[in-house]
């Protein structure tokens, strides 16, 4: 889990530039005001949040991978929230592809926050590489 309190930052721009993937970065320079401030909230505790959870923290490039605009684009207006939670894509970092997460949102007016969850079909996996061949290389 993550939380941030909404404040103005005055490097907002530094910090998209080297936080957040190309897709992440044209959506956030496409926004103004307090919308960019949200959206960047938003994205940053759902990215810190798998993060944290995962285990990996910030030794994986925050830029190099892209939350799924489903995700950080929040439920259309006027829809129940669990079943727009069950049709969000399932998330997987690029660092342990083999464990998918549910990552969810948790905002009001002064804070963002975000919950990344293991998918419980996806625990048995962590004891089974994905590509024994690679990782026996790469050690």
């Amino acid at each position: 889990m993550d939380v941030e309190e909404r404040a103005p930052r005055r490097n907002l721009n530094d910090d998209i530039r080297l936080l957040f993937a190309p897709g992440e970065r044209a959506e956030l320079e496409a926004a103004d005001g307090d919308r960019k401030t949200d959206l960047f909230y938003r994205l940053w505790t759902l990215k810190e949040a798998v993060l944290k959870a995962s285990g990996l923290g910030l030794g994986l490039d925050t830029a190099g991978f892209e939350i799924p605009r489903a995700l950080y684009r929040g439920a259309p207006e006027g829809e129940a929230t669990p079943q727009f939670r069950e049709r969000c894509p399932d998330f997987r970092l690029p660092g342990a592809p083999g464990v998918a997460w549910r990552l969810e949102t948790l905002e009001d007016v002064r804070f963002a926050a975000a919950l990344a969850r293991e998918l419980p079909e996806t625990v048995s996996s962590r004891a089974v590489p994905t590509n024994p061949r690679r990782e026996r290389r790469a050690g």
